[in-house]
């Protein structure tokens, strides 16, 4: 290995287990911080402009297409935490060789399957469109399937970029993996309204922006991980050995398992609200991309804590992991209690924004007022089980990530609109985050994690 990358790596593993924790918590967060905000401008962007078309079978076919979407990226989130994580213990270890191992094998497996998956796709677009809630009504059916006819060639682009970020984000070089993942999102939003407006490519248009976005991304990461001390990926260093197969898949499976479950989680809304109407389905779109805004800020934040739980539990500083859990907690808890006074006094603007509807609109926000009561406890929530995953407790980890859009919001989501009706589906949401905060709390305390660190 040259000295000089060598001297950067170390220099980077030194720094996150000896700095101040709270300025390194920062300064680990403030790109993937940033990051989340301009991923939250991506995730707007295509309905902010799609509203602009006045239909609403449009909006109701985004976000019915984000669920099939999710999936994609719960595979990518799978790889690339699975293998960040154990790159992560590795490096705090000073194992060079084995994180490069670890890297290689994840990356060359994303591609594959990614490119797997867009035959598959294309070759089952009607049933799959039909699967995913597009059946509610011709249109709905139409603009998912013509959404998804584009969407499914990004899919090897997909998975490499989100593999290669998690990969340096968890490996300490977060600025690296946000400018890959950002130059992606930002040409995805320059081009949305250039395609559908300037070129007068219509709804279609958003899907090809995502499309070149998503490789231009691809492309950037790649060139960046051979850069700045990173762990570059080469086909002589895949080891498809029972241990590297082991810690990627298991590491790596909380990610999934809550990736998927809230991508199943949204197919089954969707089809269950579609009973209601179009209407319904629209308002979700809209009011859960707004919702998220919060959260996904708190997930940037949380993400900075990653690198540094990790490394130093690979280094066994158990206190230092300890404090910074506590400090992620603390700040997380806070700005979500601000974020919800705020979503809920103003919930009608952001919602104005994404849809020209009045009934649409009036619904997305009793919807986003509800989500407001929950959100505070999601910042102890989404560390807990970053945590677990960190200290390689995958399955503790597994049950917590879970929780809240499996063990609780998939059978609420059968129950309560059967008692409640139209009312039921906008109190799933909630109600499925008051129990997984609570299961989170009482599997942190009595996992005997504290007393381990002690």
């Amino acid at each position: 290995m040259d000295n000089d990358v060598k001297d950067k790596k170390e220099q980077r593993r030194q720094y996150i287990l000896t700095a101040p924790l709270m300025p390194l918590l920062v300064k680990m967060a403030v790109p993937t911080v940033i990051g989340m905000l301009v991923m939250i401008l991506y995730n707007l962007t295509d309905t902010f402009f799609i509203a602009m078309l006045g239909n609403k079978s449009m909006t109701a076919a985004i976000g019915i297409a984000f669920s099939f979407i999710s999936v994609i990226q719960a595979i990518g989130f799978w790889l690339g935490y699975g293998s960040g994580n154990a790159m992560s213990r590795s490096l705090g270890e000073g194992k060079y060789n084995e994180a490069e191992s670890f890297a290689s094998m994840a990356a060359v497996t994303a591609v594959f399957i990614g490119v797997i998956l867009a035959v598959i796709s294309s070759i089952f677009l009607s049933p799959l469109s039909l699967f995913i809630g597009g059946a509610a009504s011709d249109n709905l059916y139409i603009f998912t399937k013509e959404y998804l006819k584009v969407i499914v060639i990004s899919i090897p682009f997909m998975l490499f970029s989100l593999v290669i970020y998690n990969q340096l984000r968890l490996c300490g070089n977060v600025g690296d993996g946000m400018k890959g993942l950002l130059s992606g999102m930002i040409v995805n939003i320059v081009l949305d309204p250039v395609f559908m407006f300037g070129l007068k490519m219509g709804f279609i248009g958003a899907a090809y922006a995502t499309l070149t976005g998503q490789i231009i991304g691809s492309l950037v990461l790649f060139r960046l991980i051979r850069k700045n001390g990173n762990i570059p990926i080469s086909f002589k260093k895949v080891k498809f050995t029972k241990d590297n197969i082991y810690h990627i898949l298991i590491g790596g499976l909380p990610n999934f398992a809550r990736q998927g479950i809230t991508s199943l989680s949204m197919v089954l809304l969707n089809i269950a609200a579609s009973g209601f109407g179009e209407d319904v389905v629209a308002a979700i779109t809209v009011s859960s991309k707004i919702s998220a805004i919060a959260y996904m800020i708190v997930i940037g934040w949380g993400q900075g804590f990653q690198p540094v739980c990790a490394m130093n539990y690979g280094a066994k500083q158990y206190d230092r992991v300890k404090k910074a859990f506590k400090y992620t907690v603390k700040a997380g808890t806070i700005f979500l209690i601000i974020s919800s006074i705020c979503l809920y006094i103003f919930a009608k603007f952001p919602t104005m924004a994404l849809s020209r509807n009045n009934e649409i609109i009036e619904i997305s926000v009793i919807i986003l007022r509800l989500q407001c009561l929950s959100l505070p406890l999601m910042g102890y929530f989404a560390t807990s089980s970053m945590l677990m995953q960190n200290t390689g407790r995958y399955y503790l980890s597994l049950i917590i990530s879970i929780s809240r859009q499996g063990i609780f919001y998939i059978p609420l989501l059968f129950l309560l609109p059967l008692v409640f009706g139209q009312w039921g589906i906008y109190l799933i949401q909630p109600l499925s985050d008051i129990a997984a905060f609570i299961l989170a709390m009482l599997m942190v305390e009595n996992s005997n994690i504290w007393k381990v660190f002690a």
